[in-house]
């Protein structure tokens, strides 16, 4: 009998903090703020294009370690490719200005105790561009002393992915600081079906912003 008493009590002890690291763990959390990508084209006219934008995320935790994120950003297309354009010599018309959108879905791991929060992710979606297409059409037209990039000539859908990770800071219970997350961005854009156009994007992507968290006990 005094010799199940250490047992119970090391149980029940292990049951508490178990419980208590659960607890600690807010089922939902939302994170807002700003992005970056370095785009890679795929095209040896265009090597990059810095985008600038941002957007949000929404994680709902299954475990403590492990949760369901959906991630949605938004970019703009500088004017840098109008400029490149025409250093190659491209009769260019009007600005190759656009947007670029991502919608990814897919795993995170986090630990979720601590000031500081490391995570990483690996997620899956699909990108689209009302400029992509148009300055490929351009770079391809039938017609090349003519290549007006105001008129968009059509938009342009691509598989998205990416991997990588970042760091949250506590600051309370429910308001953290991401002041980095880092990750490999890849897109397939084929310019609707342009002949002998098919690349793949191989891009960086930064974000930073608060994350909120939500439903802990």
């Amino acid at each position: 009998m005094k010799k199940r008493i250490p047992i119970t009590i090391t149980a029940v002890l292990l049951v508490l903090t178990v419980s208590a690291i659960a607890q600690e763990v807010p089922k939902i959390e939302l994170a807002g703020g700003y992005s970056y990508v370095n785009f890679h084209p795929g095209l040896s006219v265009i090597t990059s294009q810095n985008m600038n934008g941002g957007g949000g995320a929404f994680v709902y935790n299954l475990t403590p370690l492990i949760g369901i994120k959906a991630d949605f950003m938004g970019y703009a297309v500088g004017t840098g490719w109008t400029t490149k354009l025409i250093n190659q010599g491209f009769p260019v018309t009007g600005s190759a200005s656009g947007n670029l959108f991502t919608y990814m879905f897919g795993p995170q791991i986090k630990k979720h105790s601590g000031k500081f929060q490391p995570f990483g992710e690996g997620l899956f979606g699909a990108g689209h561009s009302n400029g992509y297409a148009t300055i490929l059409r351009c770079i391809s037209g039938n017609d090349p002393t003519s290549c007006n990039l105001s008129n968009g000539h059509g938009n342009n859908n691509a598989f998205a992915m990416e991997w990588g990770g970042g760091l949250d800071i506590a600051l309370s219970n429910h308001v953290q600081i991401r002041p980095v997350e880092v990750d490999y961005l890849y897109t397939n854009f084929s310019s609707n079906h342009v002949a002998h156009i098919a690349n793949s994007q191989n891009s960086f992507k930064y974000f930073a912003g608060v994350n909120f968290t939500l439903g802990s006990k």
